[in-house]
């Protein structure tokens, strides 16, 4: 048995709460997929919450920790949705690239691939600081 199917195990008995993750794709609107998704959730009996983190990014709450497989089928079946963590486990569909070589692809051909990482890591820097 190797370890993806001991955590898949691991996972179906899983009693309690538990939270993750959804990175979606670029250009949707987060909070109305957070809701249709909660309302969809509902009437499928799945006591799942969505929450809107940041422009690309959902938070879920499982009341029932033995529904995750059923969350997880729903949330990869959404075609809004790229990847989904819970814990350190990330599921993609098939044939997915992961989610950093795609943001990769991205700002290289923006034209942002010619960026001094030291000069990045100074300018977020100041950022956070100024944030404060």
């Amino acid at each position: 048995m190797d370890i993806s199917e001991i955590q898949a195990e691991m996972m179906k008995r899983h009693v309690g709460p538990s939270f993750g993750f959804v990175k979606l794709r670029p250009g949707d609107d987060v909070p109305e997929i957070a809701m249709r998704w909660t309302k969809v959730l509902r009437t499928g009996s799945i006591e799942a919450k969505f929450t809107a983190v940041d422009i690309n990014t959902i938070m879920f709450t499982l009341e029932k920790g033995q529904d995750t497989q059923e969350l997880k089928d729903f949330i990869l079946s959404q075609p809004e949705a790229y990847e989904m963590k819970i814990g350190e486990q990330k599921f993609r569909r098939p044939g997915d690239p992961p989610l950093e070589e795609v943001v990769e692809r991205v700002r290289r051909a923006a034209g942002g691939g010619g960026v001094d990482p030291d000069t990045a890591a100074a300018e977020e820097r100041r950022y956070s600081k100024e944030e404060l």
